[in-house]
């Protein structure tokens, strides 16, 4: 019988879909803004956050700039408005949204062309939330033996590697660097909160998830493909259960930013 998952780097989206975990709804009350405000979320993916705004938003614009990407997220949000760009250049008019949200994305962004862009497209004391996900605790059934082994091995030999490699911990994240872009922005002092996160999934769906680190999907099919079957074959459960933690990070725009009160 063929494996329903073959490993091979075209899959590597809905990879990323299937395994990723989601967000959690508290980050609605965040935002604490109306139903009918206008929303954006910058980096979507393949819409994960986006069917989370979608409950609650009628005007959600999801920016997302990898074709495969937005392959996925189309068929997942048709309520959304999908659109071509990036946080450096924003497809959208001046003063035009309530809120703008980024998740697992903000380490990515050339923040000193982003955040003007932000502020740029943000109506006045709007709102801007940055989240990670990020392990907090042991999957059960435990992973820590010979799958965790593995793969920390191999990924250990990527020496320009910028997360871990068996989990989503970006190093770019966790050195608290990206906070410097906003000692001198136009937006307030940053909040934050941690939300606890579970996530159940089937031993295929952690399969996937693995797959979806960047370097493994690197790989060449000849390394990538022997690789991804032999975690399977150490992947006994027929699910696992995965402790996550979202840290969530918002601010506003300053109410005299660009003279607008």
């Amino acid at each position: 019988m063929a494996n329903v998952y073959t490993g091979s780097s075209d899959r590597w989206h809905d990879d990323y879909e299937r395994g990723r975990p989601g967000w959690p709804t508290e980050i609605l009350e965040i935002l604490g803004l109306p139903p009918s405000a206008t929303v954006l979320e910058l980096g979507a993916g393949t819409g994960k956050l986006t069917r989370v705004l979608l409950s609650r938003f009628s005007d959600v614009v999801a920016i997302e700039p990898d074709e495969e990407m937005r392959r996925v997220l189309v068929p997942l949000c048709p309520e959304a408005q999908v659109v071509v760009g990036s946080a450096e250049e924003i497809p959208v008019e001046d003063s035009s949204v309530e809120a703008v949200l980024a998740a697992e994305a903000f380490h990515w962004f050339d923040t000193k062309r982003a955040l003007p862009e932000i502020a740029r497209v943000l109506r006045p004391h709007g709102v801007l939330v940055l989240m990670w996900n990020l392990p907090a605790g042991p999957t059960e059934p435990s992973i820590e033996g010979a799958v965790q082994y593995l793969l920390e091995k191999l990924g250990s030999r990527q020496s320009e590697l910028i997360y871990d490699p068996v989990d989503l911990s970006p190093r770019r994240y966790t050195s608290g660097e990206w906070r410097l872009a906003f000692a001198q922005s136009p937006f307030e002092e940053l909040r934050e909160v941690r939300l606890a996160n579970p996530q159940t999934v089937d031993r295929e769906a952690l399969v996937a998830f693995l797959a979806s680190m960047g370097w493994i999907s690197d790989l060449p099919d000849a390394e990538r493909l022997p690789l991804i079957d032999k975690v399977r074959s150490l992947l006994t459960a027929t699910e696992y259960r995965r402790t996550w933690e979202t840290h969530v990070h918002w601010t506003r725009l300053s109410a005299t930013e660009n003279g607008r009160a």
